[in-house]
């Protein structure tokens, strides 16, 4: 067991200050675990090794890079980045984008995300096997309350997906569109999920191709 098990539980927030939080996740024994502090709280997870929810994260990656590629969108995807508003938050959410203008905007070379240096992502992405409540409950408030344009769970074992959006008058909405890649039906990578419980990937993002070309 290591000196970080020891000291704190897994999957479930804690109280603490900001400064026991940075002690711990940057512990190189914290490497393999998603960091996440939120109102003066912090939780460590387990980077999941299940294979539903190693799958269905692969088949997100995938539908989100060809969709931007074929639409010539500007966006860079981050597969379990760190974000860290020094204080205050942090947030390592399975999946983010910037989008647009500041697709470009983290260089080469940057390890944890500064966002008092660095613009928060349009679109962030948690895929959801095991940790379902959280990521609907404080994660959710966390995201909104930094003010993230986009927010989608995956739901790996109901095959859905829930979205939220910040509206121009600041208010939450549920959305079945992307409103940070216009166009993103999130039926169809609802549909693309389905299809991937019943057929090998390459045929399931060879129909999503052909859907995003029509």
């Amino acid at each position: 067991m290591t000196q970080l098990q020891i000291q704190t539980p897994l999957n479930t927030w804690q109280p603490a200050s900001w400064e026991e939080f940075v002690k711990l996740a940057d512990d190189p024994a914290s490497a393999k675990l998603k960091c996440y502090y939120y109102s003066s709280h912090m939780r460590f997870e387990p980077m999941s090794t299940g294979a539903d929810h190693s799958k269905d994260h692969a088949l997100m990656m995938f539908a989100l890079s060809f969709f931007v590629a074929h639409q010539g969108i500007l966006a860079t995807g981050h597969d379990g980045c760190s974000y860290r508003k020094p204080g205050f938050d942090e947030f390592q959410p399975d999946i983010s984008y910037y989008i647009g203008e500041i697709a470009n905007a983290i260089p080469w070379g940057t390890r944890v995300i500064d966002l008092e240096q660095y613009p928060l992502p349009n679109l962030v992405i948690e895929i959801s096997d095991t940790s379902l409540a959280d990521d609907l409950g404080a994660k959710r408030f966390q995201y909104e309350g930094l003010g993230i344009p986009e927010y989608w769970i995956v739901n790996v074992q109901a095959i859905k997906i829930m979205a939220f959006a910040i509206a121009s008058d600041g208010s939450i909405r549920h959305i079945r569109e992307s409103q940070v890649l216009p166009g993103l039906k999130l039926d169809i990578l609802e549909e693309a999920l389905q299809r991937s419980r019943q057929e090998n990937q390459s045929a399931t993002t060879t129909w999503l191709m052909e859907k995003f070309r029509v």
